[in-house]
């Protein structure tokens, strides 16, 4: 398991990731710090006593777990990762980095918080066969992925379809997609020409003689990884419920009534039980509901929203464990506050009744 902090200086946010054991320099490690490598996160290195540490710069970048917490995946978004991807990938063979290096997961996977343009963490102690953590990448993407677009779905599923295979080629599936939506531009298709994970004999997809996808989507049950393994047919509406689910903290699901077969749709109750009252009249109190509350200036992010220039897009996170409210700085430009302590990044402070706090420039005071 890597040991993963965070911490904040005066003008930077870092994650820092530790070796247990000091070892002596290898390639990879000067490949990292001393070049800028494209979707790479900038990262520095220091060795101490007894552990190697690397500091990752994420300043103005945002996890993607926390970027796709209240949002879904569109098409054109997903298409645009990979394609990231891939050339982060490109740019990694072209330095002689291993690949199993990189760390695919969600919440070390970092987008720029305007551009949303992805930053991969290359951690050289971290030891997973790339094919493995792309295909717990896409399993991830399928499940926050918009299920009222067609086209999203019908490519999200080629992609694990053929993620699966021995032979899948990124490069393959990006360049299949792009040529059926251009036909007449195949040769003007801006896509790298060096292959990303493995050599490829060829690529697998959807055939008329297949049944089709919204079909395949009928006969889903449980996790993506069932989605490709024949069930009975379900109705459409336990497939909605139950995506809605996968690893995104869904609280909707449905349940059968004994041997009626009818579905009842079940929600946990909703109720205040903070409240954070604004010390400027022009921005709104934020009244917390459930246990995990988003706040920031993106409205359709969040769940408490701070229209304040300095406040970021996702600023910070309240989650309630045990009774206790938990303040949680989400990787912020300019910081959270909670009475006269400045938060580090993704470090969890507990509030107390009339407790000053400040999400950059906008304070508040916290009513339990």
């Amino acid at each position: 398991m890597m040991d993963v902090r965070y911490k904040r200086d005066l003008n930077s946010n870092y994650m820092i990731m530790t070796d247990a054991e000091k070892r002596e320099e290898i390639y990879e490690d000067r490949m990292i710090t001393e070049n800028r490598i494209y979707g790479f996160l900038p990262c520095v290195e220091q060795k101490k006593e007894k552990q190697t540490e690397y500091f990752y710069e994420i300043t103005g970048r945002q996890s993607m777990e926390l970027l796709y917490e209240r949002r879904k995946v569109s098409y054109e978004q997903l298409v645009e990762l990979l394609k990231d991807l891939l050339q982060i990938l490109n740019a990694s063979e072209e330095y002689l980095l291993n690949a199993d290096h990189f760390v695919l997961l969600p919440e070390y996977l970092y987008l720029d918080t305007r551009t949303e343009r992805l930053y991969v963490c290359y951690y050289p102690g971290y030891e997973k066969k790339i094919r493995e953590s792309f295909l717990d990448l896409a399993e991830y993407l399928m499940g926050k992925l918009d299920k009222s677009d067609r086209k999203g779905i019908e490519f999200g599923y080629d992609l694990y379809q053929c993620a699966l295979e021995p032979n899948f080629s990124l490069m393959e599936i990006l360049k299949s997609h792009t040529e059926m939506e251009n036909p007449e531009k195949n040769e003007e298709t801006a896509l790298p020409v060096v292959e990303a994970v493995e050599p490829v004999t060829g690529t697998q997809t959807l055939s008329s003689g297949k049944k089709s996808v919204q079909e395949e989507i009928l006969e889903k049950t449980g996790s993506w990884k069932n989605f490709f393994h024949k069930k009975k047919k379900q109705p459409v509406e336990t497939y909605v419920a139950e995506a809605d689910q996968i690893k995104s903290g869904s609280v909707l699901f449905l349940r059968e009534q004994g041997n009626t077969g009818e579905t009842t749709f079940l929600r946990e109750e909703k109720h205040y039980g903070l409240l954070l009252k604004s010390k400027n009249p022009d921005y709104p109190d934020l009244k917390m509901e459930g246990t995990s509350f988003l706040i920031g200036k993106r409205k359709e992010s969040v769940d408490g929203w701070v229209p304040a220039p300095t406040v970021s897009r996702i600023h910070a996170r309240i989650i309630k464990e045990e009774g206790c409210y938990l303040l949680e700085d989400l990787n912020s430009t300019n910081g959270t506050r909670a009475g006269q302590h400045q938060l580090n990044p993704y470090e969890l402070f507990p509030l107390d009744n009339g407790m000053r706090v400040a999400f950059a420039g906008a304070e508040y005071e916290a009513y339990l």
